[in-house]
């Protein structure tokens, strides 16, 4: 008999995919996530983040924090008091720890469990084993006692000497810091309110729902949420990939769900890449791939993503660049004699290509967004319409970030 041929995804139609997988276009109908409305507020915050599945939260500010700019990007009437409704008044979001500070969907705290269990180890995370070291059991209790007596506490809250010895990639804690911050890591406290950017930390039982906190679910049931949710918003992926995108389920559990799903509700299938050449490797989603040549067309016009954005969630890989041609790399981490671009780069999508990136500083002493450099795409040209329009993406995010004007695009 002749092995069934793997399907092939088309690059438009996969592309298509991936915008609506990351809300950046309409969804197809049927598909369960396409209720997102056009209202700003903190339930269209908990809408999106169900569709995103979580927004990276970054420390950077250099133009605005990554989740506030990617939930911008989405909804222009956004403002930073809708995602801190969400997270502190009405509970349908939690901080956590994904690949990274993230965050969630409540919905998704009776899985993440599963997460917090792994995390007392970092079995996985050399790196955070040794940040997390010096973490007694004593520490831990008292930190738990003074919560249970006092009620929500910031680390300064807790009188401790600095850590004597850390590693020189972390800022130096308190002790005091290190200790929340691991039984938030853990899932026994979690974050109840920020003053500013500072943690108040409570009694996880105190601030999940208690259907959310009380729920249990087992290990293949976590397993199995976990690769769907990613493979949803991936569309197509590497087993690598889906164990990447959450970094909650090593690599092994993920390969045996893969090959547990195969042929049903998991399909092998290869990807069109944007120079015409074709990957295989990767797998999809039945539902998906039987409902491919509905997702639309996303919109025609310009947007400036956050360079933490899902559409590019695979920073530093080639996943971007086999897709949409583009090739992205976050040069934070760069001395700067050896970046190519500069240091807080934001790529340009039109439709549904990147068509440049544009690096942009916040200038808060000035009042103004400085755009030290503008680069296009190879092939493409800065017409009127095009350069007009990234000025109007530009001024709409000074206005969101409390700057007056842009300032040195070309």
């Amino acid at each position: 008999m002749t092995p069934k041929a793997t399907t092939v995804l088309p690059n438009r139609a996969l592309r298509n995919a991936l915008f609506s997988a990351s809300a950046l276009s309409a969804a197809p109908p049927g598909d369960p996530l396409s209720t997102i409305s056009a209202t700003a507020g903190a339930t269209w915050v908990h809408e999106t983040l169900r569709r995103l599945a979580y927004v990276q939260v970054d420390s950077i500010a250099a133009v605005e924090r990554a989740h506030h700019h990617i939930l911008f990007t989405r909804n222009r009437r956004y403002r930073h008091a809708d995602l801190k409704r969400a997270l502190e008044v009405d509970r349908t979001a939690f901080e956590s720890w994904t690949h990274s500070h993230a965050v969630l969907p409540i919905e998704s705290f009776p899985y993440w469990k599963h997460y917090f269990a792994r995390a007392r180890t970092f079995e996985a995370h050399p790196g955070y084993r040794r940040y997390f070291a010096p973490v007694t059991d004593r520490l831990r209790r008292r930190a738990l006692e003074a919560i249970r007596e006092r009620g929500p506490l910031r680390p300064r809250d807790i009188a401790t000497e600095k850590v004597e010895w850390h590693d020189a990639y972390f800022a130096k804690p308190s002790l005091a810091k290190l200790t929340l911050e691991y039984l938030w890591r853990v899932g026994e406290l979690a974050v109840t309110a920020r003053e500013g950017q500072e943690k108040v930390y409570d009694l996880a039982a105190k601030v999940v729902p208690p259907e959310h906190h009380e729920r249990t679910v087992s290990r293949a049931e976590f397993v199995d949420w976990a690769c769907t949710r990613a493979l949803e918003r991936l569309v197509a992926a590497t087993p690598s990939h889906l164990a990447r995108f959450f970094d909650a389920v090593p690599l092994g559990e993920v390969r045996a769900w893969c090959r547990e799903h195969a042929g049903g509700r998991v399909r092998d299938v290869a990807v069109e890449c944007a120079d015409g050449t074709v990957v295989g490797g990767m797998v999809a989603l039945a539902p998906v791939l039987d409902r491919l040549d509905a997702f639309p067309d996303p919109p025609r016009e310009l947007r400036v993503l956050s360079p933490f954005d899902p559409l590019v969630h695979d920073r530093g890989g080639r996943r971007t660049e086999r897709i949409f041609g583009f090739d992205f790399r976050m040069e934070i981490w760069v001395p700067p004699s050896r970046r190519i671009y500069g240091y807080y780069v934001l790529p340009v999508v039109e439709g549904r290509r990147f068509v440049g990136r544009v690096d942009v500083k916040h200038e808060r002493g000035e009042g103004a967004l400085r755009v030290p450099g503008l680069w296009w795409e190879p092939g493409l040209s800065a017409t009127p319409r095009r350069v007009a329009a990234l000025r109007g993406r530009l001024l709409e995010l000074a206005r969101f970030v409390g700057a007056e004007e842009v300032v040195g695009l070309p």
